[in-house]
């Protein structure tokens, strides 16, 4: 009798900073039971530059590296903020070429937690003024030491409603002239959907 062989699913996941890294290992965790993670790996790496062209160039380096030791990456994102950065439009162009995907939030990671108190359209100048905002209605939040997804599991149902329906009503503006914006959604639905197949 023949063995029937299991494929295996292999995914990147990089991230620009210590939130997204966190955030992403926790999504990681919730979404694959112990069973999935002989057939689906989930990488999460954290860049030690700290910007999205560095990133970029990072993920095109490892997806080449994993092409020849054949074990290829069928999903790769990029998890990371716009917090002003000068290269984001190189970045956009370098994604789409690559048929790579995004979980980007305008202005900073914040946002997407604010999501999850409340609709918020507020365009935020920077990262310290969207982080400001976020202590106001979870004074406990902090980048690192705290498990966010779990904290804020039994809201994120309303965050992901809230994030499509501004991304509904700013439908055939570019990303990158939304503030604010975010499509860290995106990446929960493929981790729901990575969760279910067997």
């Amino acid at each position: 009798m023949k063995r029937r062989v299991v494929s295996h699913r292999r995914v990147l996941i990089l991230c620009e900073g210590v939130t997204e890294e966190v955030y992403a290992k926790t999504l990681r965790t919730a979404f694959l039971p112990r069973e999935l993670q002989r057939t689906v790996t989930v990488d999460v790496v954290r860049h030690k530059k700290n910007d999205p062209l560095n990133l970029i160039a990072e993920a095109k380096g490892r997806v080449r590296q994993a092409r020849k030791e054949r074990t290829p990456y069928e999903d790769v994102w990029l998890f990371f903020d716009h917090d002003n950065s000068p290269h984001l439009q190189v970045v956009f162009e370098q994604v789409e070429k690559h048929g790579f995907h995004l979980a980007f939030t305008a202005i900073s990671l914040e946002y997407w937690f604010i999501l999850h108190f409340e609709d918020c359209g507020k365009a935020f100048k920077d990262g310290e003024e969207c982080l400001k905002y976020l202590k106001k209605i979870w004074p406990i939040y902090h980048k690192t030491k705290l498990n966010h997804f779990e904290q804020l599991g039994g809201y994120v149902g309303q965050a992901i409603d809230r994030a499509e329906r501004r991304e509904n009503r700013n439908m055939g503006t570019p990303v990158l002239e939304q503030q604010p914006y975010t499509s860290v959604h995106k990446l929960i639905a493929f981790f729901k959907v990575l969760g279910v197949k067997k």
